[in-house]
């Protein structure tokens, strides 16, 4: 945007340069937070299968990954990871450029601000889902246990039935 340079001379103008938000007033509620630049929540369909049980529970075997079902029952697998454009100040060292994701989400819907938490369950690890299975939803809980059984006793017998080195033969190399 180009401005007068305030000399007098209106056909010479200054450029004005336009710089990343780098200091949020101390009066704003995103001040040094950044919470939102941290963490990257996906929705994923509902877990209705043995396989989509499998997954929730493979995702919940890393680290910084969760899953939570919010208030409308959706559920959604989080990233714990900070975005690489959070600055030391926690603010956006690329504000002007950021993704449309970012500009769309307003400081004044999030939980920080709102003191409403996002999410109805949540969960960290294994134990914490399949606590919450077992307790909300017992039947597929014991659907799921005996697939998991199952499974377990097929590998098991995979197991069993593969030679072991001393009872190879020995092939011609």
């Amino acid at each position: 945007m180009a401005r007068s340079n305030g000399s007098g001379d209106e056909n010479q103008t200054v450029q004005a340069m336009e710089l990343p938000l780098k200091l949020l007033p101390t009066s704003h509620p995103c001040t040094d937070c950044g919470a939102c630049c941290r963490y990257i929540a996906i929705e994923i369909d509902l877990p209705t299968s043995f396989n989509d049980w499998e997954n929730a529970f493979w995702y919940l075997t890393h680290r910084n990954i969760a899953l939570y079902i919010d208030w409308e029952g959706d559920w959604f697998i989080e990233f714990m990871t900070t975005c690489e454009h959070l600055s030391d100040e926690n603010t956006c060292g690329i504000y002007e450029e950021r993704p449309k994701m970012c500009s769309d989400f307003s400081w004044d819907e999030c939980e920080k601000n709102t003191k409403e938490i996002a999410w109805k369950y949540h969960f960290s690890n294994p134990d914490e889902l399949f606590d919450w299975l077992r307790e909300k939803q017992p039947a597929k809980y014991e659907k799921y246990q005996k697939s998991r059984r199952k499974l377990k006793e097929k590998r098991s017998e995979q197991r069993s039935a593969t030679p072991t080195e001393d009872s190879r033969p020995n092939l011609p190399a």
